[in-house]
């Protein structure tokens, strides 16, 4: 059976990633050694393109970067993965963003950004191009500037608009307007509590009363780490469901978060119930933890590909 076409527009984030090995990660006044250093390419926005880009969707990135080596190390990764990057604006005066990621020998990680050139696209062309251009989803997140988030929410059109609202602003209460616009909300349970004004949820039913304090008629996937994804689809007043993490040997954490949501837009583009999509992009973001990096390798779904998906083993992060 032919598999459908899928065209996404991710509009978000391009940055270049300085990851730190390390024992574990350090308490505050802790000063430790690293067991080593890489330099790679990451982004919110270009980690959730490559991801959507590898499983196969048309996938156009939307951004902005800087004049600089940095950015020429982004593009290529971009490239590779054949990945759209006629919508990336350089700007003279702001260098490419850049993060410093601490990955410890659990997996787990800890992440600081530099934004950059990432807060200066402009809302207008973001408008502009959407509204002039044909996807089937238009995915963002918070790593740029607000107002071209808003701006890719309200000119998305017959898109699904997906938000992975993440980082929280300051002020959560910005994103509320947001919030009218949105198809799909893909928070993890601090971003959830934050949205709510309700304290963090540590069970079942304080997920459902962060989700019903939303007043959001959208669907909503709260994604729980090794508890899985909680998938309320159709508004608050339906029960979600749940879906189990599965398990595989992490080796790091950074961007599973980014490669659930870039798989999730590609299986919502290609109009798939948002429960089984919720499925596969929890499997893929598993299989994502057993590299190293915040983007996925070229061909490492292509290999989970050829297994049933139930098969796949792996654990979201």
């Amino acid at each position: 059976m032919k598999i459908p076409s899928s065209r996404v527009c991710v509009v978000g984030s391009v940055n270049i990633d300085t990851t730190y090995r390390v024992p574990q990660i350090p308490a505050p006044g802790e000063t430790l050694l690293a067991i080593n250093r890489t330099l790679s390419p990451g982004g919110k926005g270009a980690n959730q393109a490559v991801a959507a880009a590898s499983m196969g969707s048309q996938v156009a990135l939307l951004g902005c970067i800087g004049h600089d080596a940095e950015a020429d190390l982004a593009l290529a990764s971009l490239t590779r993965h054949r990945v759209d990057v006629s919508q990336l604006t350089t700007v003279a005066d702001a260098p490419t963003g850049t993060a410093v990621v601490l990955v410890d020998d659990r997996g787990e990680n800890v992440i600081v950004v530099d934004p950059g050139a990432n807060q200066r696209i402009d809302p207008v062309l973001v408008a502009a191009h959407l509204l002039s251009t044909a996807y089937d989803v238009v995915l963002s997140q918070l790593e740029i500037n607000l107002d071209a988030v808003i701006s890719a929410a309200q000119n998305s059109g017959p898109a699904t608009f997906i938000l992975n609202p993440a980082p929280m602003p300051a002020d959560a209460a910005a994103l509320r307007d947001l919030l009218g616009y949105t198809d799909v909300l893909v928070p993890n349970r601090p971003e959830l509590a934050r949205l709510a004004g309700q304290p963090l949820p540590t069970d079942r039913a304080g997920l459902d009363r962060c989700v019903a304090r939303l007043e959001f008629d959208g669907v909503v996937l709260v994604t729980l780490g090794s508890a899985g994804v909680a998938v309320y689809d159709r508004g608050p007043s339906h029960r979600p469901t749940y879906i189990e993490a599965v398990r595989v040997e992490s080796v790091d954490t950074t961007g599973a978060g980014d490669t659930f949501c870039g798989v999730l837009g590609h299986f919502i583009a290609q109009h798939v119930d948002v429960t089984h999509a919720a499925r596969q992009a929890n499997e893929m973001a598993a299989l994502s933890t057993t590299v190293r990096g915040a983007q996925v390798p070229p061909g490492l779904f292509r290999t989970a590909g050829r297994r049933p998906a139930s098969a796949v083993p792996g654990r979201l992060s």
